[in-house]
């Protein structure tokens, strides 16, 4: 009976010391997750605005990408949010200034040889939807 109830104690006893849960920061979602801001969201619907969500590579810190970021026309300076690790960076863009595509070729411009920026998701007031997906429709 005892060797039952022990038997039975295991899988809690391991749940209890399994290690908490963390995103590894490579894949697509852990650097959306990073820099997701739900008010610059609505913000973003209620002007007509994009918010892109991109990957980065390379050497810059979150100092260097804010810089570079406010150098983008269209760009809303305000919306800009920065995540060190997963390196990622998203912020709202006027459509009818910029397309997204010369926005990440504006910000690539503006940071230092070796540092690399990628759309990765892009929302819209049709929501959220992958980098291949918003170059479909736009």
């Amino acid at each position: 009976m005892k060797r039952r109830r022990l038997l039975l104690a295991i899988p809690g006893l391991l749940a209890l010391a399994a290690p908490a849960a963390w995103g590894c920061g490579v894949c697509v979602e852990d650097k959306v997750a990073a820099t997701y801001d739900h008010a610059v969201l609505q913000r973003a619907a209620a002007n007509g605005q994009l918010v892109m969500f991109c990957g980065v590579t390379g050497r810059a810190d979150a100092a260097r990408l804010r810089q570079a970021a406010a150098s983008v026309r269209g760009l809303d300076r305000a919306s800009v949010r920065v995540s060190a690790q997963p390196a990622a960076l998203s912020f709202a863009l006027d459509p009818r200034r910029q397309s997204p595509r010369h926005a990440v070729a504006a910000l690539q411009r503006a940071l230092p040889p070796g540092t690399q920026v990628e759309l990765i998701k892009l929302a819209g007031a049709d929501g959220l939807q992958t980098a291949a997906a918003a170059r479909g429709k736009r």
